[in-house]
């Protein structure tokens, strides 16, 4: 059994058809239109499709079968359906119209077994779709003069399927190995792009209530750590084509766009505020040093999309001017005593751009009661840009926001929201909703809080 749901337009001679629009929610049993806000029937993200699991759902490990539920009756998928399923449902809702390289290999995968199969040489918690296919991209950015390099880096139209069928089963034993002792690393500077007008949010009101400390920055899951440098970027915020505003360094080789959408104005202080000092807490931390583990980096970019792979080289190139500070740790124990080291002469800001998701549900809840309990001595500010079902503290988007997080369907909208504690006082805030990797963004009017 396959289940399709929108077909990319073919490469050359491909010969595929283009089915009707649907987003499908195949791991938890149920097809479901484009949401945005807090809804249980919301498709997990393209980085985290095998490590999210939500109140009332399935879980959504990455070999077992479930029940998928097509109009009036339930289908059961084996393993291998439930994994081509989860290919299509990339390819639908994360790739379609934003990355067509692989829109059209998830696409092609799922329809074959042989390929399908290898996948289950890696225990099930690795035999995840984006796994896969940054393990074969790593294994092309090492054969740079190869024929489906040519195709990645945009210097080739050539249909990119049989050439990635020829590589995962040529190099097979490679491919697996990357697999099993790699993890998704997703360190996309795009996303700085929302943290800048966030802490400028956060900066003001802090000064309205009269405290000016400099912020401490404190990532969660930095991987490379590149976005602790978000004030060393120039950021260009453009509305209908107008340059509205630019933030950070102009002179910075890092340059991001994002384009405003909305009523919304965000907040746009140049300079930034003043940040005393920056660290992360990873599992597995980055070294902007290492060139290895620099490549796999670049391996877990999409392909073919503008932009992203330059900007993340040029981010590299400026952290390793002045490499941030990175702990190797989990979160949800390490955090508070990375905390309690901080200097009192500062504003703790904890951030988290699609990070966690990666901890599950009870990691998540026992974060956020660390962090309770710690700010219960000391203020505090946590900012997220997550999934929306990863952060349900956070108050509803307005309606007209919330609607334009589905106008393109070109990925998972991402929520951007601030829990801040001070004077014993808890305030949460929806700030914006925005594209995953930042290509544009809508400021919620005034910020909603709660």
């Amino acid at each position: 059994m396959r289940i399709h749901c929108r077909n990319s337009p073919p490469f050359p001679h491909t010969g595929h058809r283009r089915l009707a629009p649907r987003r499908s929610n195949v791991d938890t049993g149920t097809l479901t239109r484009p949401l945005c806000n807090h809804q249980p029937g919301r498709s997990p993200p393209a980085d985290t499709l095998t490590v999210v699991s939500e109140p009332g759902e399935r879980s959504r490990s990455a070999n077992g079968p479930g029940d998928v539920v097509l109009g009036d009756f339930t289908a059961t998928l084996t393993e291998t359906d439930a994994l081509a399923a989860r290919f299509e449902q990339l390819a639908s809702e994360d790739f379609a119209g934003y990355c067509p390289i692989y829109e059209r290999i998830a696409r092609c995968i799922a329809d074959d077994e042989a390929s399908l199969s290898l996948l289950f040489e890696v225990a099930p918690t690795g035999r995840t779709p984006i796994l896969a296919l940054a393990a074969v991209h790593d294994r092309v950015l090492s054969e740079p003069s190869s024929a489906l390099a040519a195709v990645y880096a945009g210097r080739s139209d050539a249909d990119p399927w049989p050439l990635f069928r020829q590589l995962l089963h040529s190099a097979r034993a490679d491919v697996v190995d990357r697999m099993r002792t790699h993890s998704i690393q997703t360190n996309e500077v795009g996303r700085a792009a929302a943290l800048a007008p966030a802490l400028c949010w956060v900066r003001r009101r802090a000064v309205a209530a009269g405290d000016v400390r400099p912020l401490a920055l404190v990532e969660i899951g930095p991987s490379a750590g590149l976005n602790l440098l978000l004030d060393r970027f120039a950021i260009t915020y453009e509305r209908d084509a107008t340059t509205v505003a630019t933030v950070g360094d102009d002179e910075s080789p890092v340059r991001l766009r994002c384009e405003l959408r909305g009523p919304g104005e965000p907040p746009l202080d140049s300079p930034l505020p003043p940040i005393a000092s920056r660290t992360g807490l990873d599992l597995s931390p980055i070294d902007v040093l290492d060139e290895d583990a620099c490549r796999w980096l670049a391996a877990c970019v999409w392909p073919g999309v503008p932009d992203r792979p330059e900007r993340l080289a040029a981010a590299i190139e400026l952290a390793r001017t002045d490499p941030p500070t990175l702990h190797a740790g989990d979160a949800v124990t390490d955090l508070v005593p990375l905390l309690d080291g901080l200097e009192p002469d500062v504003v703790p800001v904890v951030f988290s751009t699609w990070a966690l998701a990666y901890f599950g549900r009870d990691g998540r809840a026992a974060l956020l009661t660390g962090l309770d309990e710690w700010a219960a001595r000391r203020d505090l500010v946590l900012v997220t840009a997550e999934d929306p079902r990863m952060t349900p503290w956070l108050p509803e988007l307005p309606a007209a926001i919330a609607a334009l997080g589905d106008a393109d369907g070109d990925g998972t909208a991402t929520v951007l929201g601030a829990r801040t504690w001070r004077a014993g006082v808890i305030d949460d805030a929806v700030l914006a909703v925005s594209h995953p990797h930042m290509r544009w963004m809508a400021w919620a009017p005034e910020g909603r809080e709660s």
